[in-house]
């Protein structure tokens, strides 16, 4: 049988706007990323001048999106690397043991 988690209120407060969102999971998790929007969105403002509250979320998600895609791309490159080593390591097992 699967348990269903409890799905728990959480008021937060993004660019002065707020919001009540649903969570399953942990609402300080849910606070913390809301928080980090909020500053990553001040910082896009800052930095460009824009005072369009749906310009300044769009390119606060694409510096956001630029940051996940790089991680994936770092992700990738550290999994090949492991990858690579661990035939290595194989390899040199084999030649060891036989």
């Amino acid at each position: 049988m699967s348990e269903q988690q409890e799905s728990k209120p959480v008021r937060v407060k993004i660019y002065d706007r707020e919001f009540t969102l649903v969570t399953t999971g942990d609402p300080q998790r849910l606070e913390a990323l809301c928080a980090s929007l909020d500053k990553r969105m001040r910082e896009v403002r800052e930095s460009t001048g824009a005072a369009d509250t749906l310009k300044v979320a769009i390119l606060a998600a694409l510096g956001l999106a630029d940051d996940l895609q790089r991680v994936r791309d770092e992700l990738k490159k550290l999994d090949e690397s492991v990858g690579r080593r661990s035939l290595a390591c194989v390899s040199m097992l084999d030649r060891i043991i036989t």
